[in-house]
């Protein structure tokens, strides 16, 4: 069962990355940023409370964790929407490389 649902949620993932491209990602990052400034207030409301804070610093550790893994995302996406759109030209890489 959770074999099944990984297959789906990668052809999802990999349907909207195709069809949406940066906007999606730009969505999720920017999802992910909100998380973290959220919990980040509520760690300064709970700070006499050791065990949430703690609870809550697992928890943004882990939304910063995935915010890298988004960014990473993205910059393959671009990376191989670069090569495409370079393909056939001839000249120098206008990304210095």
């Amino acid at each position: 069962m959770l074999n099944g649902i990984a297959r789906g949620a990668l052809w999802l993932d990999t349907w909207l990355q195709d069809h949406l491209g940066r906007p999606y990602n730009a969505l999720l990052g920017v999802g992910l940023i909100i998380e973290i400034v959220h919990r980040g207030g509520e760690i300064m409301e709970r700070i006499t409370d050791p065990p949430r804070v703690a609870g809550l610093g697992f928890t943004i550790a882990m939304e910063l964790a995935l915010l890298i893994h988004q960014v990473g995302a993205l910059s393959h996406h671009l990376e191989r929407r670069r090569k495409l759109t370079r393909g056939g030209k001839t000249g120098p890489d206008p990304a210095g490389e």
